[in-house]
């Protein structure tokens, strides 16, 4: 089983090739966005990938990152290879690089698959965190009967009531070279608590701009003359539209931004064609689930964090 802090391309397309057989095999992606990020990423002192190789081909892979006193990872097996100790032997090597002061291991399984919590809990993980994926047709949405002047073309309007932003405030797209700063600032504000969200760096906003998916359009931000209030990115792929971050600046939660944003990025979407619409929220975040339930999404996915005390 090797071990790397970079790897080469061939490696990369053979990790790939795995992932691809397990999403047809289980009907999910074994790895995360992060995870496939890292796969290219330039060598950190604080990441490691691990890979297991038969003859030419990968049969398992493992992403390992430490985060303060705790390491974060994602691993498959190709399923034609699952049973025989692969799996076992891919977590040990991942156990063996992490360091004394590391007090605590967490692992994403996606889908919460039985073959997953067997693993788990054989090898003394417990339930950490829940991540649920909701999904609907914006057929049928109940949209705001007006829109704040000066955004949106060609939004839809309806029955509900009318979208508002405070005196002073605004909405516009994200200025590529110019917002970044402003951006990562509310990013980290909002999301202070969040173990994954709120330590992204300039690195990975500019990872995120760098992907085929990304639209400065589809990344509408709220201001006053102080800064960013708070932003609404959303995403496209195949044809599928997500809410891929919300977040919004302490200094104006509880001023009914969060629900006009939320609005506006489902309405660009709806504006440019997209009807089926994804989201992401975790089960303890019970403001967000109720909110997300109350405008007709509905939960299609379960992901689970699992956590082992390692000292």
């Amino acid at each position: 089983m090797a071990q790397h802090a970079s790897l080469p391309g061939r490696d990369i397309h053979r990790i790939v090739t795995m992932a691809h057989r397990c999403e047809e095999v289980d009907g999910i992606a074994p790895f995360n966005e992060q995870t496939t990020l890292a796969l290219t990423r330039h060598p950190e002192k604080h990441r490691r990938h691990f890979v297991v190789r038969l003859g030419d081909t990968v049969i398992a892979y493992a992403g390992a990152e430490k985060v303060g006193d705790a390491a974060e990872a994602e691993l498959a097996v190709d399923p034609a290879h699952r049973g025989k100790g692969v799996g076992h032997r891919l977590l040990a090597s991942v156990l063996d690089w992490i360091e004394a002061d590391i007090t605590e291991l967490r692992v994403w399984a996606h889908g919460d698959l039985p073959v997953s919590q067997r693993f788990a809990v054989k090898r003394g993980f417990t339930r950490d965190r829940v991540l649920y994926q909701f999904s609907r047709d914006l057929a049928g949405f109940t949209w705001p009967s007006a829109w704040p002047e000066g955004i949106g073309r060609n939004w839809p309007v309806g029955d509900g009531p009318a979208a508002a932003l405070a005196a002073g405030v605004r909405l516009r797209p994200f200025r590529v070279g110019s917002d970044e700063a402003e951006w990562l600032r509310v990013n980290a504000a909002a999301f202070a608590a969040h173990p994954e969200q709120g330590r992204w760096t300039a690195a990975d906003l500019a990872a995120r701009e760098e992907e085929t998916w990304f639209d400065p359009d589809g990344l509408l931000v709220a201001e006053d003359e102080a800064g960013l209030l708070g932003f609404h990115w959303t995403k496209v792929e195949d044809g599928i539209g997500e809410v891929y971050v919300l977040g919004v600046d302490p200094r104006a939660q509880g001023t009914g931004l969060g629900r006009t944003l939320t609005l506006a990025g489902l309405a660009h979407l709806a504006a440019h064609g997209i009807q089926q619409v994804d989201l992401y929220a975790d089960q303890s975040n019970a403001k967000a689930v109720s909110l997300y339930r109350s405008q007709g999404f509905a939960i299609v996915r379960t992901d689970v964090q699992w956590a082992k005390r390692l000292r």
